[in-house]
């Protein structure tokens, strides 16, 4: 690799670190969205496994459904 003067070493360090700032941008703003997803996603299980197999109702059996099916789902 060639020797950098000095002027080109300032450059490159400031390229480096604004290149950082926008990599680090971008996956904050990936982790923000993918959690906002990842919520909305539960959220939607839940309220389908209340409705169609409870009933809309509170039940100890829900337990054991949300057992199996997490056993099911995590084999597929």
């Amino acid at each position: 690799m060639p020797k950098l003067n000095k002027i080109e070493k300032e450059v490159s360090n400031v390229l480096l670190k604004d290149l950082r700032k926008l990599i680090d941008s971008a996956r904050q703003s990936v982790a923000v969205t993918v959690n906002s997803t990842m919520t909305i996603l539960y959220w939607q299980v839940g309220k389908r496994i209340k409705v169609e197999i409870l009933n809309e109702e509170r039940a100890e059996y829900g337990k054991k459904i949300i057992k199996g099916l997490a056993e099911h789902l995590t084999l597929k």
